[in-house]
């Protein structure tokens, strides 16, 4: 049986263990997936590209910053779908095009305390929100 660990995670990971015995992961405390056609459709949007919020974890750093997850659903041509969370097209300036564009970016570019800023589409309008992350927790409730 063979382990690797990207040699990326070993360059960020590994500086903090040696200093401090282990490495903080920033978190941004939200569930979502990236937005696909039939839920742009149902919340009538003109992006195709993007982040899509289902959950907000109370008392996060996302709950804190004001983001919205999902508010209910909605059939598109016979398929249910979430509406009504926020729509993330870009962190910090960069371009936003799946949820794991967001999680790569918090995992490798930002860190606790770092505040970044998401570019959010809510209820039709663009805005720009500020959210300052925290330590990734042990458990989520």
């Amino acid at each position: 049986m063979g382990f690797a660990i990207p040699v990326n995670i070993v360059k960020l990971v590994v500086p903090d263990l040696i200093e401090k015995g282990e490495h903080e992961w920033a978190w941004l405390g939200v569930t979502g997936g990236t937005l696909n056609t039939y839920q742009a459709q149902a919340m009538n949007l003109d992006v195709t590209q993007a982040a899509y919020l289902s959950e907000i974890v109370r008392g996060g750093p996302a709950a804190k910053a004001g983001l919205r997850g999902s508010t209910g659903t909605q059939s598109v041509d016979g398929r249910t779908v979430e509406i009504g969370g926020d729509v993330i097209t870009a962190v910090d300036g960069e371009p936003v095009s799946s949820f794991d564009d967001i999680l790569l970016y918090i995992a490798f570019k930002a860190e606790p305390g770092q505040t970044i800023k998401l570019t959010v589409i809510r209820d039709g309008a663009q805005q720009e929100v500020d959210v300052t992350l925290e330590p990734r927790p042990q458990t989520v409730n």
